[in-house]
């Protein structure tokens, strides 16, 4: 698998997808493995290091996974941010932010598509874009998901989700 040191130019076109969500600047070293996945590295090897480095022994995982770049069938580009990225990042993110009920939450981590309320439909009304997923209790970010036509879909990883609903 071939990777990609982003530089400047390629850095400021992710940043420009992600803006969205109020990140402005990004201090990791940007990393593209194979064709979509994006990678942070904060490191203290230099890019002519992990060149070399991976010229020597090609390796997969350097960094933290935060994105995925997507093209859709229209040609056009959308950057999908990880969970790990919300995290890395929480303290920049200060736009669409969607946030849970208790029972969305519950089918969330289900990795159920939830069904908007009438308050979250009038809120979200016309808008079809990637949001930041906030717990119930609006302290952290749970996953990204994506509004259209009166749902959020659910891309949390299958790892992260639950296995059955808990019973409280």
């Amino acid at each position: 698998m071939k990777i990609e040191l982003l530089d400047k130019t390629k850095k400021k076109r992710i940043i420009a997808q992600i803006e969205k969500f109020g990140i402005k600047k990004i201090p990791q070293l940007l990393i593209r493995t194979g064709t979509e996945r994006i990678r942070a590295y904060s490191g203290s090897l230099s890019n002519e290091e992990i060149v070399s480095l991976w010229s020597f022994l090609p390796f997969e995982g350097i960094g933290l996974y935060v994105a995925k770049e997507i093209t859709d069938r229209h040609a056009r580009t959308a950057v999908r941010l990880s969970v790990d990225a919300l995290h890395l990042w929480k303290n920049q993110i200060s736009e669409n932010i969607f946030i849970l009920t208790k029972e969305q939450e519950a089918q969330w981590f289900l990795g159920k598509n939830i069904e908007l309320n009438e308050e979250q439909k009038k809120l979200w009304e016309n808008r079809s874009d990637y949001v930041a997923v906030k717990s119930s209790d609006e302290n952290d970010f749970i996953g990204m998901g994506k509004i259209n036509g009166g749902l959020i879909y659910n891309y949390l990883p299958k790892e992260r989700r639950r296995k059955s609903q808990v019973i409280s």
